[in-house]
């Protein structure tokens, strides 16, 4: 097995039949993205977090598929075959920050833009939930024209950056907080 992602063959095609189907994954659809924003922005919150985190599980199982248990492999690995699985997608470019004890993840050149952070946050609480078994919260610390960065905490330190951000502490110190108090 090789822990390098090998997009190869990952779509196919059967103009036949008119269906696309993914490797391991099964049939999928392509859709414009102002059409799956305008969906998304016509539901509520609760819809479009359960239609991410959907997505975000099948491409955590995807990608433990090929891995065999995420836990295992090296934070590089698991970026590696998630971001391929989220760009197969369509959904950007997968990137990871260490800062201290803090996973912080973000999507850059995403196609949703701000309309779609939601979501996004929502794919990454999907995909951590499924490759390791352990339920966090995506918080959004930072959105430009070009990336949006997330915190993934447990529910303890996402509610404590939570207040932070919304008392307008910037994000950098918020997790620097999280380090020096805990998440707990």
């Amino acid at each position: 097995m090789s822990l390098n992602f090998d997009p190869s063959y990952a779509l196919e095609f059967d103009f036949g039949r008119g269906q696309i189907r993914m490797a391991n994954a099964g049939e999928r659809v392509i859709v414009p993205c102002d059409a799956l924003l305008a969906l998304c922005q016509g539901a509520s919150e609760d819809a479009v977090r359960d239609f991410g985190r959907r997505l975000g599980t099948e491409a955590g199982r995807v990608m433990n598929d090929r891995l065999g248990e995420a836990w295992q492999a090296s934070l590089e690995t698991v970026l590696e075959h998630l971001g391929g699985e989220l760009a197969l997608m369509g959904l950007g470019s997968l990137g990871l920050e260490r800062w201290g004890q803090a996973l912080v993840l973000s999507f850059s050149h995403s196609p949703l833009g701000w309309a779609g952070d939601l979501l996004l946050g929502s794919v990454l609480e999907g995909a951590m939930q499924r490759s390791f078994g352990r339920d966090t919260v995506a918080i959004k610390l930072m959105r430009n024209e070009q990336n949006v960065r997330f915190l993934l905490a447990g529910r303890a330190g996402a509610d404590k950056a939570g207040r932070w951000l919304a008392e307008g502490v910037p994000w950098g110190d918020v997790l620097s907080r999280l380090a020096t108090r805990g998440a707990s």
